[in-house]
């Protein structure tokens, strides 16, 4: 009988301790709200530091064509800085309004970034107007009529050539020089169908030697007649085998040649006598895309000061005003410049790609 009391003793104190126990644990959530609350503050203050853009989460599609040698890098920083996860569809820009064109019902992209500007001009009905807050800080040529897109850096188009194959003697100082019968067969120049870099240093050609009176289309006549039916299909791929000696002279960016020629290329770059385009590459948010506000926060950090900062180490101009230029570039201010009218451009573009697809096939 005491042993029965006993027991039921036990399990009485037992059912108590329980009891408590459960107090305890209700306790203990009810304190943890406190401290959630600290950290959300914490967090939005972190947030609102300037410079840094707030931390959303979500995701974005970003359609791109830069080098991911590079470009990769930057856009890690965006996702660590904001939480935001960065899907990205890698392709040549024209590949890539082609895709938008045909998405223009259901966008799937939200940011395109890259390709000289040229090709934005042409197709505001693609592009979602944003005032970025880093606008008043740019180079007004890098800042659309209709803010539709922005300049991110400012990149003129070269000349560059095998110094290998050719003697700085007999380099090409100009457009014209691409013309001489020695470089028949020997030129690496894109398809500017599908290469807004190719586009953009072509169009700049026509400008200096004459857009209104016809000698820049017959300059394009002869010069497609002295590529001799080579006509690449990557502007990357063309640096590489102007580097490689599979050609010996060709058309391009800048930083692509100049990316080269810090990697130890056998290769160097001219600026056109006749005048180049100091073209400014383009970003802008799609119209109608899935992550407006990401896409938003993607356009204003790479205008921002701190990404704009890390351009001359990747052999890139800055858009910014109030970032000296990269040492060692040639400054603009010694290059020879066409007076680049972008609203022609636009308004010649069909014109100019139907010349070139009936100068390849004849």
């Amino acid at each position: 009988m005491m042993r029965k009391r006993n027991l039921s003793l036990c399990l009485i104190f037992i059912l108590i301790l329980a009891l408590f126990a459960g107090c305890g644990g209700g306790a203990g959530t009810n304190s943890q709200e406190p401290a959630a609350a600290a950290g959300s503050e914490a967090a939005g203050d972190a947030a609102a530091e300037p410079g840094t853009p707030a931390t959303t989460g979500g995701s974005m599609t970003l359609y791109y064509s830069h080098s991911a040698e590079w470009s990769d890098a930057l856009i890690k920083e965006f996702q660590d800085k904001t939480g935001i996860q960065v899907d990205m569809v890698g392709a040549g820009t024209g590949e890539l309004v082609s895709r938008m064109i045909a998405e223009k019902a259901n966008p799937q992209g939200d940011v395109l970034w890259g390709g000289v500007v040229d090709t934005y001009e042409p197709i505001p009905e693609l592009l979602e107007p944003y005032v970025s807050a880093e606008a008043g800080a740019l180079d007004p040529t890098c800042v659309s009529s209709g803010n539709t897109y922005y300049g991110w850096d400012i990149e003129p188009m070269v000349i560059m050539y095998n110094t290998k194959l050719v003697s700085e003697e007999d380099a090409p100082k100009g457009w014209l020089d691409l013309l001489d019968p020695k470089f028949k067969g020997q030129i690496a120049c894109v398809d500017p169908t599908t290469s807004s870099s190719s586009f953009g240093a072509l169009m700049g050609a026509i400008m200096a030697l004459g857009k209104d009176d016809g000698k820049g289309y017959e300059y394009v006549g002869k010069l497609v007649e002295n590529l001799d039916g080579k006509i690449g299909t990557s502007s990357s791929t063309n640096i590489k085998l102007v580097a490689d000696g599979e050609y010996a002279v060709g058309i391009t960016y800048e930083e692509g040649a100049l990316r080269y020629i810090a990697a130890g290329a056998d290769m160097q770059v001219v600026y056109p006598e006749e005048g180049t385009n100091p073209s400014p590459s383009g970003i802008a948010v799609i119209k109608g895309c899935p992550n407006p506000e990401n896409a938003k926060l993607f356009v204003d950090f790479i205008l921002s000061k701190e990404a704009q900062s890390q351009l001359g180490a990747i052999h890139r101009r800055t858009a910014r005003t109030d970032i000296p230029s990269a040492e060692g570039m040639v400054p603009l201010d010694e290059i020879a410049q066409v007076d680049y009218d972008l609203q022609w451009v636009a308004e010649h573009k069909e014109e100019f790609n139907q010349l070139w697809r009936d100068l390849v096939t004849q």
